[in-house]
């Protein structure tokens, strides 16, 4: 797989975790798009850190400040924002995956929460296991 392929790859693999939060709050919320853009924001972002993380594994260096993540999930968040809220239609991916069955549905889903929790925990255990148990 090229690098065509695997941006095609991720671009799909984003807009389907858009579909499956809008889908969930949309019967919760009138604007479920900025749930949808914040989870998958929060996913981007999260899963950029653990890519720090494990690099810092192996070379040493120092990992920036918290107050600078803050303007990187700002511009994920916008990027996301303008992608899914600008001129975008959700009809596109309901054709796509609407009919989806539902044991691989509820699958996926499960999926998405795992890899969620994952990308969540993972800097954290790293965090702990190398600066408070020396054990890294």
């Amino acid at each position: 797989m090229g690098a065509m392929g695997l941006l095609k790859a991720m671009e799909e693999l984003f807009d389907y975790i858009f579909y499956r939060v809008y889908k969930a709050y949309q019967k919760r919320d009138s604007t479920p798009e900025i749930y949808a853009a914040g989870v998958l924001s929060l996913m981007q972002f999260f899963f950029l850190l653990c890519i720090l993380v494990f690099i810092g594994l192996f070379v040493e260096f120092p990992i920036p400040h918290k107050y600078y993540a803050l303007p990187f999930i700002i511009l994920i968040l916008g990027i996301n924002w303008f992608k899914y809220e600008r001129n975008f239609n959700v009809k596109e991916l309901e054709l796509k995956w609407g009919k989806e069955d539902r044991s691989i549905r509820k699958r996926r889903g499960w999926l998405l929460v795992l890899c969620l929790i994952s990308l969540i925990l993972f800097p954290i255990v790293i965090g702990v296991l190398k600066h408070n148990l020396n054990l890294l």
